[in-house]
């Protein structure tokens, strides 16, 4: 299939191989203190447009195979469902979408329902990534969450009598106020849920954020010292830890999210999504203005279009698949990398596990980024 940008030829890709898809959903009820995605709220009015625009660039893919789609956002749950089934149809139209097509849409608590759960099911969504962040609603509240704990269980048992059997989880830690003691108990609560993954994130305290504003500062000993405690307690529970901050059941690894980490073709789709085919990777428009524009004019509604260099290539390949419990087959040639993975091994920072294939050596999982100077200086 050819893909073309009308703006420049030189946009113009080629997509073979299935890939995955990535849809932007941007609007949101009210923005978290720590949260840095692209999201607009207040503008719930530019929903049918935004929709109508999503269907136009889904055409501009016409013929893509598409293995995998995750909608993240922003609230993708705040789509009613007669959105969503304009945007499958059009999605089923042009694309080629595989029978066992892994299907994700990102969801708050507060913004679902049973009704909502069950139509989302029968417009062929199979997997559900629940924001729940903390399990305390005095925390939740202060750190600007909309929902409660209560309106999450509501959420989690009207997915399950909906008939999802792939739920993922969701969870934060860090935050000023939270004790070693109430992240276990964050854990423990959830895990009892028994959902088949869960994704846990250490807070960031990132520029241009209301916590950045704030001057809230993150405890780096508390934090190491959650995630250890995190990975032996959801081990002991039967979760497999397939990425750092990754955790499932047998199976029940996000594939979408193994798109990225080992390096394979994803389109991206709707205000400031970004795709990567072949080494061409570009980014949407961020605003919802020029996106429209651009879509209006049918044409890609790039902001930016890179190609990416073997260097480049091979530095990515290396810190996106050096996170993966299986880590990554890795032929050296560049004798400066040599250098450093011989020495990183003789500390025992690095392993091979099978000829050719390297990784981080679990217990040390905490320190990739460490690992990964040397690379990168």
């Amino acid at each position: 299939m050819n893909l073309k940008n009308r703006k420049t030829k030189s946009d113009a890709i080629r997509l073979i191989s299935p890939a995955g898809a990535y849809i932007h959903i941007p609007f949101c009820r009210a923005r978290c203190g720590y949260c840095d995605f692209i999201t607009f709220t207040g503008k719930e009015n530019k929903i049918d447009q935004y929709v109508e625009d999503l269907c136009v660039e889904i055409r501009l893919y016409a013929g893509a195979a598409i293995s995998t789609i995750f909608f993240g956002g922003g609230t993708p749950s705040v789509l009613e469902p007669r959105h969503l089934r304009k945007i499958f149809q059009s999605i089923h139209r042009h694309f080629k979408v595989s029978p066992h097509a892994e299907i994700t849409l990102e969801a708050n608590p507060e913004s679902v329902s049973l009704e909502k759960a069950l139509a989302w099911k029968d417009v062929g969504l199979n997997r559900l990534s629940i924001g729940l962040q903390v399990f305390d609603n005095a925390l939740l509240k202060k750190i600007d969450r909309l929902h409660t704990v209560e309106e999450f269980l509501a959420a989690y048992h009207a997915f399950r009598q909906a008939g999802f059997d792939n739920l993922s989880v969701d969870l934060i830690y860090g935050f000023e106020g939270q004790s070693l003691q109430s992240w276990l108990e964050t854990l423990k609560a959830t895990a009892a849920l028994n959902p088949e993954h869960l994704s846990l994130y250490a807070l960031k305290i990132e520029e241009h954020t209301p916590f950045a504003a704030q001057g809230v500062r993150v405890n780096d000993d508390l934090e190491a010292d959650m995630y250890e405690s995190a990975r032996a307690y959801l081990r002991d529970q039967g979760y497999e830890h397939y990425e750092i901050s990754n955790f499932s059941r047998p199976g029940k690894a996000c594939r979408h999210n193994l798109i990225y980490w080992r390096q394979e073709n994803y389109l991206g789709l709707g205000v400031g999504a970004v795709g990567c085919v072949d080494g061409l990777r570009w980014e949407n428009h961020k605003n919802l203005h020029d996106y429209h524009k651009d879509i209006q004019s049918e044409r890609m509604p790039r902001v930016s279009t890179e190609r990416l260099d073997d260097k480049t290539r091979s530095l990515e390949r290396l810190m996106l698949g050096l996170r993966l419990r299986e880590g990554l087959f890795w032929p050296e040639t560049n004798a400066e990398w040599l250098s450093h993975r011989s020495s990183l091994t003789a500390q025992g920072l690095l392993e091979e596990i099978a000829p050719g294939r390297w990784r981080i050596p679990e217990k040390i999982m905490a320190l990739t980024n460490q690992v990964l100077l040397p690379f990168v200086a």
